[in-house]
């Protein structure tokens, strides 16, 4: 998977920098350059962005006037020479601020948080097929697109989250509540502080526990009450 990224910059030798910051990231590639904001705007009615790098300080339309004409923008790392505008730009909700000259160090902080908010939004299709639904999953520093049907459960390790598949596990860096927020599915219920389940994927419901597969997971007593309800059943049955 790769992010189609658009360099918004007037100045050759920072326009230069940023490209060979992008080019040596695995899940980016370079979709376009421009030095303005009308070339700009013309690439965007054409071309699909994920992620915008910025120049604030830019001839006749600067950077932020620019940035509010667009309806649904693309994710946005600004890129300037002045701290000063930083409370503005956030306030604009770009994913970072970065000042030149730009260390690529510097630059990969900013990439990492453009991809930790992909891997924690859910990305389902329009398609009124639940299979179609996935979210990103960031792992050995890649984004893994993830069917919500490919999930049989999420366990929490403090820091660390790990995503069972069928048969694969992936391992990353979030907690379990910031998974619940982006998995907005009536399928995946949390049945215990470090669990979550898809409920597609049950085989069995006891008093103890869910089990999916091979594993018995156990309900946590803050969850068991709605995780029941959830899964449509009454504790007499179990």
């Amino acid at each position: 998977m790769k992010f189609r990224c658009l360099i918004i910059e007037d100045e050759p030798l920072a326009r230069k920098l940023i490209a060979s910051h992008i080019n040596r990231v695995e899940n980016l590639e370079i979709a376009g350059e421009c030095i303005d904001a009308f070339a700009a705007g013309n690439f965007l009615r054409k071309q699909r962005v994920d992620l915008i790098f910025l120049d604030l300080q830019m001839p006749e339309v600067s950077g932020f006037q620019f940035l509010r004409t667009l309806q649904n923008p693309p994710r946005v790392i600004v890129t300037t020479a002045f701290r000063e505008f930083a409370p503005e730009a956030f306030d604009l909700e770009v994913v970072d601020y970065l000042l030149k000259p730009i260390s690529f160090e510097r630059f990969t902080k900013a990439i990492n948080k453009f991809f930790d908010a992909k891997s924690t939004t859910a990305m389902a299709d329009k398609h009124p097929l639940d299979f179609e639904k996935y979210i990103y999953v960031k792992s050995d520093r890649k984004l893994h697109k993830t069917a919500l049907a490919d999930i049989y459960f999420i366990e929490s390790l403090d820091e660390y989250v790990r995503v069972h598949l069928n048969g694969s596990v992936l391992v990353t860096r979030a907690s379990i509540s910031s998974l619940e927020n982006a998995l907005t599915d009536e399928r995946f219920v949390r049945i215990h502080r470090s669990f979550i389940v898809n409920a597609n994927h049950v085989t069995m419901v006891s008093a103890e526990g869910i089990q999916i597969g091979k594993k018995l997971l156990p309900f946590g007593r803050a969850f068991k009450k709605s995780a029941m309800a959830a899964l449509k059943l009454k504790d007499h049955q179990v």
